[in-house]
């Protein structure tokens, strides 16, 4: 049996609060849990991601912010099929130092004011994918019951009258850079070009 004890997580201390906050309000995390990316045990890997990095964090103590990079971009692409190309494991890793680094010089007040600060920032993103995300089911299932199609139209036309319509977000000039190449995905030209088959 060695001399060393098991690592205790305490839920109660504020680097665990801060180490839990940022990751709940990691929108690419939130998004890879929300739409199961990491199979059907997702969000005990989440569980387990979040105590692991707190655990490294606390038991190395003078981790550079590459390091920890390299094990966020790591895990999300190994546990949750998740390639971030958005630098959010850089600016994760940061902030995490940083509070660490707040937690460390019991700086407590400065971390608490700089979670409160980034929490109510994090949670209007994910509630906003949270929602896009809704309204796009919602418009799919709409439009999957091909059996009263022209029903539907007419309902469309009269809920259209009603409500006002959503701006188109592409100009016409946008709209002609992109063609429609399989199932779900698009291919995008640069401007004034034109796809040739």
């Amino acid at each position: 049996m060695s001399g060393e004890s098991e690592f205790q997580i305490n839920p109660n201390d504020p680097f665990y609060i801060a180490n839990k906050t940022v990751f709940d309000n990691w929108t690419a995390l939130q998004l890879a849990v929300s739409h199961s990316f990491g199979g059907s045990e997702t969000k005990e890997t989440a569980k387990w991601f979040v105590e692991a990095t707190y655990q490294w964090i606390v038991e190395t103590g003078d981790l550079e912010d590459d390091e920890l990079e390299e094990f966020l971009f790591n895990t999300m692409n190994n546990e949750f099929n998740t390639i971030l190309d958005d630098d959010s494991c850089l600016q994760i890793s940061r902030l995490l130092l940083g509070y660490y680094g707040l937690y460390k010089a019991n700086r407590l007040q400065e971390l608490h004011d700089e979670l409160m600060k980034r929490y109510s920032i994090g949670k209007k993103s994910i509630e906003a994918s949270k929602q896009f995300k809704t309204e796009q089911d919602t418009s799919s299932d709409e439009g999957s019951d091909d059996e009263n199609g022209e029903d539907q139209d007419e309902a469309m036309e009269q809920e259209g009258e009603s409500e006002p319509k959503p701006k188109n977000l592409l100009t016409p000039d946008e709209a002609q850079n992109f063609e429609q190449l399989d199932e779900g995905w698009t291919f995008v030209t640069k401007a004034g070009k034109k796809l040739t088959k």
